[in-house]
């Protein structure tokens, strides 16, 4: 193939999100686009999974997972379940594919961000003294979190706008109900560009925007 048949092959596929099928994980994780179109072709791939009521493990969304993308991280997978089952993310628990993908969504692409949201939270339920389940005071969690997103200029995060709305709901906050408000989030999921709306992901047709440019 001639260099410029080949570019503008290259490029017609990386707009169009198809160029991270059948990639390793360093290449599908490495921008928010290749990202963003990484949980599109998931969810073109699977959708069907959801059409039919099926329910899944962790473990076997994994697998799914992994026939795109052969090393993909099974931690990354587990995580996502943990948003909607808490705690008892175990491997033989069910979850329905629209539950899955949109925990799925937001943990892969914000995932060094919800580590770090995780770290924080862990400090501060440490310091006072309450079970982390019982939740964090929601606007000191809310302080910590815009004092690193104003210090950290490397990694991708949603807007702080909408974490302060979902933090701001309630006086106390777990860390659990702060990521399914993120995982929930119809502004975040319009930002990333991955995804349709929440109650439209089973229907018929692409749906959705497409992915941001690199």
């Amino acid at each position: 193939m001639v260099p410029h048949r080949f570019l503008s092959d290259y490029f017609s596929r990386v707009s169009q999100g198809s160029h991270v099928i059948h990639q390793n994980y360093a290449y599908v994780s490495v921008t928010p686009h290749n990202r963003a179109s990484f949980v599109k072709l998931f969810w073109k791939c699977y959708r069907t999974i959801g059409n039919h009521g099926d329910m899944l493990t962790a473990k076997e969304f994994h697998a799914l997972i992994q026939l795109l993308c052969p090393d993909f991280p099974f931690h990354i997978v587990q995580s996502a379940a943990r948003i909607i089952l808490m705690d008892d993310a175990v491997s033989d628990c069910l979850m329905a594919f629209q539950d899955f993908l949109y925990a799925f969504q937001v943990q892969f692409y914000y995932s060094e961000f919800l580590g770090a949201c995780r770290e924080l939270y862990l400090s501060l339920s440490a310091g006072s003294g309450s079970p982390r389940l019982e939740g964090v005071e929601s606007g000191v969690f809310l302080d910590r979190i815009t004092d690193m997103i104003s210090n950290d200029h490397h990694h991708h995060h949603p807007s702080i706008r909408v974490v302060h709305r979902i933090l701001g709901k309630t006086q106390k906050a777990s860390f659990y109900t702060y990521l399914l408000g993120i995982a929930n989030s119809d502004t975040i999921n319009a930002s990333i560009g991955a995804l349709p709306k929440k109650g439209q992901c089973l229907e018929s047709g692409d749906g959705g925007k497409s992915s941001k440019s690199p």
